[in-house]
């Protein structure tokens, strides 16, 4: 039954919107896809998957549970240089967040999709109660939660904080973003000066 309710996608996207409402939904609900896909492509393209396998890495458990924490130090000692090992990160992080401030009023009546966004939200708003400044700061806030690696963070975390405080999506978004970059940094600069120096 889950699964032809998921096949009407239709009803949970465009039910009540007319059809300009109805092209500006669908192209923010599949726009991160074809970014993420166009990319994919293009590093496929250029035999370049190390960075490939970084963002599968980082995206897909067991090994997403790591986060950052993981990704960038694996990148790393796949021969990536810094700045690609930090943007493969970065991107996964702002192509996510970007579905999920966008989309997130729909995607939580999707059949089975909304169900694993709801329990994200269940953790935001955990993570409010126990960072309550967050809400206080809200963008600059949100940027910290982000970048210093607390328990539960990541970019998906963030965008559902953003929104349950009733930040804009392009506020929410830029705060995740500057969050991702900062906490990739704190995690890459460290890692790979050890690896300049104690070569392994």
């Amino acid at each position: 039954m889950g699964l032809i309710n998921m096949l009407k996608w239709k009803d949970y996207i465009v039910k009540n919107l007319d059809k300009k409402e109805t092209w500006v939904v669908l192209t923010k609900f599949f726009a991160p896809f074809g970014i993420a896909g166009i990319v994919s492509l293009a590093i496929i393209w250029s035999d370049y998957l190390e960075i490939g396998g970084v963002m599968l890495s980082y995206f897909f458990p067991p090994t997403s549970l790591l986060g950052r924490l993981w990704a960038i130090p694996f990148g790393l000692r796949l021969g990536l240089n810094l700045w690609s090992a930090v943007g493969a990160v970065v991107f996964v992080d702002l192509v996510t967040s970007l579905f999920m401030v966008w989309n997130f009023d729909i995607i939580i009546k999707v059949p089975l999709l909304g169900g694993l966004i709801l329990r994200s939200e269940t953790k935001g708003h955990e993570s409010l109660e126990k960072y309550p400044w967050i809400r206080g700061l809200a963008f600059l806030g949100i940027a910290l939660f982000i970048a210093i690696p607390f328990n539960g963070t990541n970019a998906v975390i963030g965008a559902i904080i953003g929104r349950i405080i009733g930040m804009k999506p392009l506020y929410t978004w830029l705060s995740v973003s500057i969050g991702s970059i900062l906490g990739c940094l704190l995690v890459a600069v460290p890692v790979y000066g050890a690896y300049l120096f104690i070569p392994i």
